[in-house]
C-alpha cells in the first residue's frame, strides 16, 4: 500500500527498504524506507514473534538525516559506512529504535537475529580499530589487522543499549 510503511519519503542517495508481502502473495501489508541523505543497503532482516521487522545493514547518512530514535548509538561515526541496526513494529508503520554501530573506519552489517527476548545480534566486517569501533565485553576487544575483521554485538531488547560488541578475526 502507498500509504503503510516506517517512512514513505525517499530521502535521497540511495535508500533502504522494508516490505511484508501477504502470505498469499497478493498485497503487501506494509513498505517504507529507511535512510537518509546518503547511501544506505538493507542486508539482512529477522522477524520475532510478534511480527517486528529487524533490519541490519550499512549507511553513509549522518544523524542529521538518518531516521536515528532511541539507539543504540545516535551519532554517525565516520568512516565511509557504519552498521544500521532498526527495528520496525509489526504494523509497519514505525520505527521503534534505530541507531548506528561503528566507528571511524568502514563498518557494514550483513547479518541479524532475535532471541526468545527480543535481544538482537548482529554480525558483519569492519575495518575500525578498537580506539574508535565500540568494543565492549568481546568477543576479542582488539582488531587484529589484515584489513576487515568480522564483529558481533548484541542490543539489547529495548534497543537502546549494546550489550557485548567485539571482533572475530586474524591478522589476514
Amino acid at each position: 500500500p502507498e500509504d503503510i510503511g516506517p517512512d514513505l519519503t525517499y530521502n535521497g542517495g540511495m535508500d533502504a527498504f522494508v516490505a511484508k508481502v501477504q502470505w498469499n502473495f497478493g498485497s503487501l501489508s506494509y513498505c517504507g524506507y529507511i535512510g537518509g541523505s546518503g547511501f544506505e543497503c538493507g542486508y539482512d532482516i529477522a522477524i520475532d514473534a510478534s511480527g517486528n521487522a529487524y533490519v541490519t545493514g550499512c549507511t553513509s547518512s549522518s544523524e542529521s538525516s538518518f531516521p536515528v530514535a532511541v539507539g543504540p548509538d545516535l551519532t554517525y561515526n565516520g568512516g565511509d559506512y557504519d552498521i544500521f541496526v532498526t527495528k520496525v513494529n509489526s504494523s509497519g508503520t514505525a520505527l521503534d529504535y534505530c541507531g548506528y554501530i561503528g566507528g571511524s573506519s568502514t563498518d557494514v552489517g550483513l547479518g541479524i537475529s532475535i532471541d526468545a527476548d527480543a535481544n538482537a545480534y548482529v554480525a558483519g566486517r569492519t575495518s575500525s580499530a578498537e580506539s574508535s569501533f565500540p568494543v565492549l565485553s568481546g568477543p576479542d576487544l582488539d582488531f587484529n589487522g589484515g584489513g576487515w575483521d568480522a564483529c558481533a554485538a548484541k542490543i539489547n531488547a529495548s534497543g537502546t543499549a549494546t550489550v557485548y560488541c567485539g571482533y572475530i578475526g586474524g591478522s589476514s
